[in-house]
């Protein structure tokens, strides 16, 4: 008799069943929800502020994600927001996401705004986020690498007293680094000099010459004074090898003491920027019309690049350029959660890529705003994908007055050196009054023309801000101006008349010595007003503070300079004395040979 097989357990079905609608009911209750909060956790984390999403929907049938009221706090200002949008819309591409890979093939963003003000203000972040830590870094090396004069002054006849530091000033630093480059040249011209042999080489062709003036030609017969005249031969090919090898010596040694030269030039540099620092602890004027621009604008100029070098550092904080390995916390298990690492395969797709995307303002007419973008090639590890993030977007907003804008963005992350850069172009915009929180009045540019470029190539920085009003107006604190010193009244007599503005900052150097340029077309007028008002006690306060940093540094640049002087003596003495003796030995050689030729031997030409 044949025994039925069961292909199922039908009583196990209804539970199976019940418990994939369970499932599903929870994904479609909670799916959303938890995705939510888990996206606005890792964005608040990976950009150091708070991140407010009001909703997310995933559309698995589609694979597209949809999210709604995308808010970005300012790290630096809780109160307002840096973007805000309307909608933004993923399309993903499926096959990677079995990987756990997201490739989004489209992005579409819409109802962009930005710097708005918050209802209420944001969240502290995480102090020990990396973007925090970040941030902390960002405004530290800003404040420690940029230092500007100031125009608020009391009393010209009532300075204080100075007192400065070794460590206060740049130039201890570059006469130390540059000591240690003197010393290097010098040790590298001796170590050259020595390696040349060149008393050796003199003294044993001088021996070969005095020997053979002793020698009479006729008496070493035809095959000795072959032989001779062969060592002689190669005696003298010896010494003018010396002689080219002295040549080239000469010429390297020249070089390094022209870069030395240079250097001196540095350390000198450094000395006058701590002159403008000594005056500055003493709240002199500056009446140089550069110094009047770093001294009202530097500021601001500042903060422009700092941030730039702050997102800049973020993206290669996450964007790291190379094949690194992608390293997060590790699933929670009992005795130690750990460190779970991902190295990324050549020929497979990025960790996220986002392929293109598009960018839209949803809001007024149709007519009104017409500001559209494109971003491209978003991705978390760019030598994998092999082609730079860029981000071109430009058009009008129409507020109460239309604004035009103009943006573009790079972003390369493989090759020789990471790239991030940034050129904007805002036109029509109403800016927020500039307060000078050491002067007694406010700048409102009102309708403005604002240009800003930034780039920053592995540690090169290279950027430029420009501001344009020609509607400016100023405002005075009347309290504080009926108590101004006479420098401040006569700074404000002078801008209170004028309504065209124009600044420009341009940065340039590297992160550990950056510089940067302020100019505006305040400063020859307010110079000019200024210098009338220097007198003895000025002239004497600026000869204070000179004083003071000779005091600390003069000792060690005058060292310096006794240092390579010295070392130019040496090298200008010794090199033509050592040719010179090569230049006798190898005479003394050549007329040996020619008296051993003229010996009646016919002997083989040279």
């Amino acid at each position: 008799m044949s025994t039925r097989v069961k292909l199922f357990r039908w009583r196990a079905i209804l539970p199976l069943l019940l418990f994939v609608a369970l499932m599903v009911l929870l994904w479609v209750l909670f799916a959303d929800a938890f995705a939510r909060r888990q996206a606005q956790s890792t964005l608040s984390s990976l950009l150091g502020t708070e991140v407010d999403i009001a909703s997310l929907h995933i559309r698995a049938t589609d694979a597209a994600i949809d999210i709604g009221g995308l808010a970005v706090a300012d790290p630096r200002h809780p109160e307002r927001n840096v973007l805000e949008a309307g909608g933004i819309t993923f399309d993903l591409d499926p096959i990677p996401l079995l990987k756990k890979k997201f490739v989004l093939d489209n992005l579409k963003l819409t109802g962009l705004r930005f710097y708005t003000a918050r209802a209420t203000p944001a969240r502290p972040a995480d102090p020990s986020s990396p973007s925090s830590k970040i941030l902390e870094e960002t405004e530290a090396w800003a404040r420690d690498k940029f230092q500007f004069p100031k125009l608020v002054l009391g009393r010209v006849d009532s300075l204080k007293s100075l007192v400065l530091k070794p460590e206060q000033l740049g130039t201890v630093q570059a006469a130390r680094s540059f000591a240690g480059r003197v010393d290097s040249v010098q040790g590298a011209f001796e170590q050259s000099l020595g390696q040349l042999q060149l008393k050796a080489l003199a003294d044993s062709s001088s021996a070969l010459a005095t020997r053979l003036s002793k020698t009479d030609p006729k008496s070493l017969g035809l095959a000795g004074a072959k032989n001779t005249a062969g060592q002689v031969q190669k005696a003298i090919e010896q010494v003018k090898q010396a002689k080219a090898r002295l040549a080239t010596l000469e010429q390297a040694t020249k070089t390094s003491l022209g870069s030395l030269e240079q250097g001196l030039a540095d350390v000198e540099a450094a000395r006058q920027r701590d002159y403008a620092f000594a005056k500055s602890q003493l709240g002199l004027p500056s009446f140089d019309a550069p110094n009047i621009g770093a001294a009202l604008f530097g500021q601001q100029s500042t903060n422009y690049f700092q941030s730039g070098v702050h997102y800049a550092k973020v993206a290669q904080r996450y964007v790291p350029p190379g094949l690194q390995p992608w390293n997060r916390p590790g699933p929670k298990r009992t005795r130690m959660a750990g460190t779970t690492v991902e190295f990324p395969k050549e020929h497979e797709d990025p960790r996220f890529l986002l392929k293109h995307g598009t960018l839209g303002v949803a809001v007024g007419a149709a007519g009104q705003n017409l500001f559209k973008g494109e971003v491209s090639g978003i991705t978390s590890q760019p030598s994998l994908y092999g082609r730079p993030a860029t981000l071109v977007a430009s058009g009008r907003l129409a507020a109460e007055s239309p604004v035009s804008i103009d943006l573009a963005g790079m972003s390369r992350h493989f090759g020789a050196a990471p790239l991030d850069s940034v050129n904007a172009r805002v036109g029509g915009a109403a800016l927020p009054p500039i307060v000078f929180p050491d002067l007694p009045f406010t700048l409102d540019p009102g309708a403005s023309n604002v240009a800003f470029r930034f780039a920053m190539t592995g540690d090169r920085l290279d950027g430029a801000w420009e501001l344009g009003a020609e509607h400016a107006t100023w405002s005075a604190d009347s309290a504080r101006l009926r108590s101004a010193s006479l420098v401040e009244s006569t700074v404000w007599k002078v801008v209170s008349g004028l309504t065209q503005l124009h600044v420009r900052a341009e940065l340039g150097g590297t992160i550990a010595s950056p510089t940067i340029k302020v100019s505006s077309n305040l400063d020859d007028a307010i110079a000019q007003r200024l210098r009338g008002l220097v007198n003895e006690q000025v002239a004497g306060a600026e000869q204070k503070a000179r004083a003071a940093v000779d005091s600390l540094v003069g000792p060690q640049v005058a060292a310096l300079r006794t240092k390579v002087g010295g070392l130019n003596t040496e090298v200008a003495n010794r090199i033509p004395a050592e040719k010179g003796e090569l230049d006798r030995v190898q005479k003394s050689l050549e007329d040996q040979l020619k008296r051993i030729a003229g010996g009646g031997l016919r002997l083989p030409k040279l």
